[in-house]
């Protein structure tokens, strides 16, 4: 590729990406948001929601997962220019994922009994299941926003949800107000009305985006008149398994919060405070997966090369997460001391774990950008695969084997993830490869 195609190809990359990282910085801040204010309640509270969102979060990601595994049928038909085969397929992915709500609500009513057989505090669990109780009828606007947000991604309009989710701070920041503290009415709903207020946002937030999208929505009320279920059957063999992939990797995230729970509460704390590091770096290929998804995607469609787009979004995401990975490197004591200035311990664990942070975040900014390219080519079962032997075979059995055989306690376990994330990423580049060496057939659902 000669650098004229290479530079236009970085710039396309990024007009793509932009809006999504902001988007995904936009939503992370709602939930900095509840828990600065519940937080202000009492610790029970803080733990009883965090366990919640935790619980809530894993089971939405099968929702939101299989709204993404929609993206190659929708990006390839969009690429190709065939309206009638890209509403056609979100017609489909409309039945589909109707499928996931009942399933998604119904998961999030265990919550406080789950927790307990984990054997988190007693004290926070009933909280726990009064929170997941009242979050579970978010569900089918969780998925609904998925199914939108795809849908005008999938035409590169990368924007509108990034909006609505900038915009969607200050309706939290009010919502929590009024149910947490009782602004405007004197009655507080305690820590519970943080539910209710997130169950309202997310509401309001779909209702808006299903407005900025109405020629999406009617294009969908159109194709469901004539719903094949074949095609349905066809499409849910590409998004069942971004489905699980994404909901089995937030569990194996939580899984491994969980084996540094036993280490005590300094470790408890020095996990969150790295993970929020690498969490807050991850936008960036995040958004470069999405954009990677629809550039391969259209190429596909339009039976244009579409290999120099996939490596151009890979070295980017290596290259973004080896400048976030050199100042966790750099200076891990004074990003650790910026969420903890009064707290020497934690701040001294958490300065530990971040050199293997640095190593973790460049493996994850590689992965998901292979994950991103592998959706746009239609490719969803091999990778989702690749991501289960990884996390549940190889990364947590190892952290957990670190942690108690050699004494490295947290640092173990999160050397075992970077080793998953490590392994993940090879198998995912060398599976790009071999498609550079194969015909892409079209997804046509």
């Amino acid at each position: 590729m000669s650098h004229a195609a290479a530079t236009s190809e970085l710039r396309t990359l990024v007009r793509l990406a932009w809006p999504v990282v902001v988007g995904q910085l936009g939503l992370m801040l709602m939930g900095v948001t509840d828990t600065v204010m519940v937080g202000r309640l009492d610790p029970d509270a803080l733990a009883g929601v965090a366990l919640g969102h935790t619980w809530s979060f894993a089971w939405l990601g099968l929702g939101l997962g299989a709204a993404m595994g929609l993206d190659p049928a929708i990006t390839q038909a969009w690429g190709a220019r065939d309206q009638a085969a890209f509403g056609r397929a979100l017609a489909h992915g409309t039945v589909l994922l109707a499928a996931f709500v009942p399933v998604i609500v119904l998961a999030h009513l265990p919550a406080e009994a789950a927790m307990r057989a984990l054997g988190q505090p007693e004290s926070a669990l009933p909280l726990t299941g009064a929170y997941c109780e009242v979050v579970a009828w978010s569900a089918p606007a969780m998925v609904a926003w998925g199914l939108l947000r795809q849908a005008l991604q999938a035409q590169g309009r990368m924007w509108p949800a990034t909006w609505l989710a900038l915009a969607g701070n200050g309706v939290n920041v009010v919502a929590n107000g009024v149910l947490l503290y009782g602004w405007g009415t004197g009655v507080s709903w305690g820590a519970v009305g943080s539910a209710y207020a997130t169950t309202a946002v997310r509401w309001v937030l779909v209702i808006a985006l299903a407005v900025v999208a109405w020629r999406e929505v009617r294009i969908i009320a159109a194709g469901l008149g004539a719903i094949v279920w074949r095609r349905v059957g066809a499409l849910a063999a590409i998004a069942v398994p971004v489905a699980v992939q994404v909901s089995l990797e937030i569990w194996a995230f939580t899984a491994a919060a969980f084996l540094v729970g036993r280490y005590g509460d300094v470790a408890v704390a020095a996990h969150m405070v790295t993970i929020n590091l690498a969490s807050l770096s991850f936008m960036l290929p995040l958004g470069i997966s999405a954009a990677a998804t629809t550039r391969v995607g259209h190429q596909v469609g339009a039976g244009e090369p579409w290999a120099p787009a996939a490596w151009t979004a890979l070295s980017a995401g290596g290259v973004v997460m080896l400048f976030g990975a050199a100042w966790f490197v750099a200076m891990p004591t004074a990003l650790a001391a910026l969420y903890v200035p009064d707290g020497p311990e934690i701040v001294a664990l958490a300065a530990a774990l971040l050199p293997v942070a640095a190593a973790f975040s460049v493996f994850d900014g590689v992965q998901v950008v292979a994950f991103g390219i592998l959706r746009g080519l239609g490719d969803t079962r091999v990778p989702a695969l690749a991501n289960i032997v990884a996390f549940y075979v190889v990364g947590l059995p190892a952290g957990a084997w670190l942690g108690v055989a050699y004494g490295l306690g947290p640092r173990g376990v999160w050397i075992g993830m970077a080793v998953a994330l490590g392994v993940v990423s090879v198998l995912l580049v060398a599976r790009i490869r071999w498609w550079t060496t194969r015909t892409v057939v079209r997804v046509d659902a």
